[in-house]
């Protein structure tokens, strides 16, 4: 933290979030204090405010900073500022970086370490899980740090994957980080911390809405060298990362699925408009010479196939089987996430488990085997 992180959150409280205005300002008054000082005058002066902006940078004291600095002290969370020497230098350079990020964990060196953010659907597919699995792990065995957004399905499989490894791996939440956002993560979480970190833009008990999801998704791409959009639909979130990664000019990847599943429209419209197909990580790596990676991933699976016949369950059941992933998961996110009864749920788990794809942890929890 900076002497000038209280104005920058400052500016976040007044001005909201995903804004290009704290950049902009930061271009003009290199030592933001003076912005700060300077008052309505100077504020009308700057030429990026508009008149609602400075009605709201008016009605908000710098004492609701002062809080947002005690309670991340209180719940040990860190706070970078734009002008940190250790805020990212790739996402300083994007149309709309925040002006202030939150974390917990440590920082990796961007500048050094080659950084690939992994997304795709929720309701990932044993394909997907798999795919995701594969390259994710294999990807942070030599170096790579995995970048992704800590949900459901392919996010939390690439953590983990990252995590099983090793490797290091990065967080971002479309919420605050003390916000009790998807309790069953909470786990991978402090895991991720550990090795990486988990980030926000948003104060440390921010709720997630209907915006912060999508806002986050340019973090997730600016952090990023590249995109790997492991699997997702027609009007998948992915896409909105795949999108601010081509305007960040960033390289988008995206993994060869199958063309009768509905998992897959997305990242095969990808491919032909453009995207690299990806069937192995150094379809990856080998965009990036520049970056010294640390060698081989001799105990991964290294190539993944382009097609997966789906497994011949019943469609309740395989319902189920797609809302597993390969950290375990509790029966109640199971229910939230395939929208069944739970008496069908749990049928439909003790099925799997009887058929080796499953394992029953303690606590209701399952996973994959």
């Amino acid at each position: 933290m900076t002497n000038a992180t209280k104005y920058f959150i400052w500016l976040t409280l007044a001005l909201g979030y995903s804004t290009s205005k704290c950049k902009a300002l930061l271009s003009i008054y290199p030592n933001i204090a003076d912005f700060y000082n300077g008052g309505v005058s100077e504020w009308r002066l700057s030429g990026v405010l508009s008149p609602k902006d400075i009605t709201a940078l008016e009605s908000t004291p710098l004492s609701k900073a002062y809080e947002v600095i005690a309670r991340c002290n209180e719940l040990g969370i860190s706070i970078l500022s734009l002008d940190d020497p250790a805020y990212p230098e790739k996402l300083k350079g994007i149309y709309d970086p925040p002006a202030v990020l939150y974390l917990k964990g440590h920082m990796p060196d961007f500048s050094r370490h080659l950084g690939i953010a992994v997304v795709g659907t929720r309701n990932a597919t044993a394909y997907g899980k798999m795919a995701s699995h594969v390259l994710s792990g294999s990807l942070a065995k030599v170096g790579v740090v995995i970048i992704s957004g800590g949900a459901l399905g392919i996010d939390s499989i690439s953590h983990n994957a990252a995590l099983e490894t090793g490797g290091v791996t990065v967080c971002v939440l479309g919420c605050g980080i003390n916000f009790p956002y998807l309790m069953s993560n909470i786990m991978m979480r402090k895991a991720i911390a550990e090795r990486g970190a988990v980030i926000s833009e948003y104060p440390p008990d921010y709720p997630p809405g209907k915006f912060t999801f999508p806002e986050r998704n340019r973090i997730i791409s600016g952090l990023s060298d590249g995109v790997l959009v492991v699997e997702a639909g027609e009007k998948s979130g992915s896409l909105i990362t795949a999108r601010r990664a081509l305007e960040q000019d960033r390289d988008v990847f995206a993994v060869m699925g199958n063309i009768t599943s509905p998992y897959s429209q997305g990242t095969n419209a990808l491919i032909k408009d453009g995207a690299v197909p990806v069937t192995d990580y150094t379809d990856i790596i080998s965009y990036y010479p520049q970056f010294s990676l640390e060698g081989e991933p001799d105990n991964m699976v290294q190539e993944i196939p382009v097609h997966k016949a789906d497994l011949d369950l019943d469609d309740e059941v395989k319902k189920v089987y797609l809302a597993v992933t390969a950290e375990p998961v509790h029966i109640d996110t199971v229910t939230e996430s395939t929208g069944l009864p739970v008496r069908v749920v749990l049928q439909a788990l003790t099925e799997l488990e009887l058929e080796g794809l499953i394992q029953a942890d303690k606590g209701r929890m399952y996973r994959l085997i």
